[in-house]
């Protein structure tokens, strides 16, 4: 849904796992990288450590999920953004705008 829906803004790519993720982000260097906590295979939380060590990690980082305290998870892994589900399509958009211009952090 995402990504018919931004991708008249914007090329999006999507990966079904973190592991997938990571993979891509070895030739590719997304400015946004909308980053859900729950995945199989690799969690949102071990791509965002491997990711970080990488050279070419400097991608913006949106944290995506239902955690009660994400605002607090955002923070502690220095996301440049984060939006709760459930989520509206409006909050996504504002929020990556705000990442890619560093304004916000939500």
């Amino acid at each position: 849904m995402l990504r018919d829906a931004l991708a008249d803004e914007y090329a999006v790519a999507t990966v079904p796992h973190g592991a997938a993720a990571l993979a891509l982000t070895k030739h590719h260097h997304p400015a946004v990288i909308l980053l859900d906590l729950r995945m199989p295979i690799m969690d949102g939380w071990s791509f965002l450590e491997q990711y970080r060590r990488h050279p070419n990690g400097v991608s913006k980082i949106v944290l995506l999920s239902g955690h009660p305290d994400l605002a607090a998870q955002a923070e502690r892994v220095g996301a440049d953004g984060y939006v709760q589900k459930p989520f509206d399509l409006e909050r996504i958009r504002e929020t990556i705008a705000r990442a890619l211009d560093g304004t916000a952090r939500s």
